[in-house]
């Protein structure tokens, strides 16, 4: 992650107080503020309960700040005059659970320091939390931790397949990467930032490639049996999906079906669907809006082979009887996979 440059520290005098006089206009009202402290940090560790993967990789986390890029634009700049100025970044969700976006409350007010402990008290701004907040501050480490028992942040909802917003505890750590307390985060190194919403890697099309079932079929007739319907009939070959940029998505799906009722011949029938997906980890999930409710398919990504597959354990699929040379449709186990061919516009 993050790359902290090496901390330079002058010799002299550890407190500001004295160092300058009374009258001194550079000093502070608080005679414990220590020069080791003043400058600025970098939010490195966001500790929350439970592991989220907000960057889609599949590796999750319980640090967000490893987790795509908000936390990891926060933070936290001491001033020698007994002022400081935050700016802290959280993850949040959006489109209804769709997605994640980033929150920015930037604050300013006044510290004090007790030793190794760190007062802020807010006094513009929105901020993060109540309007004081209290740090334990190791200055052989460099660092500033603290808990924030009411915080908000995202958190996946495996049952209902979206994001949520969840409040609890998040142990927050910041590291101490310049010495100017003006930086305000500006030459921190976030050259590892990820797309928090993850679908760089599965934006365009993927075909259908195989439709196994669980018994082999002929249906062409020509005495080989196979278990992928896509060798035995040309009816699904033009079934595949297309994922935007904008979090839609675009199905084509082809499938036969008995040319009547009597069983003679095959036909092939196509539909359209459209609707929005989301990503997370190696779980995606599409919610067909198009007609009429709502239908939630969950497909998992491998990223190795750029496809995506599920499994319908209930799916329709036709059968040929060899002895009454009839075709028809029975119901089992269908599993699809799709694989990557190209880009979307």
């Amino acid at each position: 992650m993050k790359k902290l440059p090496l901390l330079m520290f002058a010799a002299g005098c550890l407190a500001i107080t004295s160092c300058s006089s009374d009258d001194d206009s550079g000093s502070n009202n608080n005679g414990n503020v220590t020069a080791d402290l003043v400058g600025t940090y970098d939010l490195t560790a966001a500790t929350a309960a439970s592991a989220q993967d907000y960057d889609g990789d599949g590796d999750s986390n319980t640090n967000l700040s490893l987790e795509g890029s908000c936390y990891n634009e926060s933070w936290i700049s001491f001033h020698n005059d007994g002022t400081y100025d935050e700016s802290y970044t959280s993850s949040t969700t959006s489109e209804g659970g769709l997605s994640l976006d980033c929150q920015t409350k930037v604050s300013s007010g006044t510290y004090t320091q007790n030793g190794d402990t760190i007062t802020t008290n807010r006094t513009s701004g929105t901020g993060s939390g109540s309007a004081t907040a209290t740090f334990t501050f190791n200055a052989a480490a460099h660092t500033l931790t603290r808990t924030d028992s009411n915080s908000s942040y995202s958190g996946w909802n495996a049952a209902s397949s979206l994001w949520a917003n969840l409040t609890g505890n998040l142990n927050l750590t910041f590291t101490k990467y310049t010495n100017n307390d003006n930086d305000n985060g500006n030459s921190d190194d976030d050259d590892d930032n990820v797309s928090t919403d993850g679908r760089a890697e599965i934006i365009g099309n993927f075909g259908l490639t195989a439709l196994l079932t669980g018994s082999a079929q002929d249906l062409n007739n020509d005495g080989n049996s196979s278990t992928n319907l896509l060798t035995e009939t040309n009816c699904y070959a033009s079934s595949h999906i297309t994922f935007n940029n904008d979090g839609t998505y675009t199905e084509e799906s082809s499938s036969s079906s008995l040319l009547s009722s009597l069983g003679l011949a095959l036909t092939c029938n196509s539909s359209t669907h459209t609707g929005t997906f989301i990503r997370n980890g190696n779980n995606i999930v599409t919610r067909m809006t198009s007609g009429s409710g709502t239908v939630t398919t969950n497909y998992t990504l491998n990223t190795e082979n750029n496809t995506i597959s599920r499994s319908d354990s209930s799916g329709s699929y036709p059968t040929f009887n060899s002895v009454t040379n009839l075709f028809a449709m029975t119901t089992g186990s269908l599993s699809y996979t799709f694989t990557k061919s190209g880009s979307s516009n």
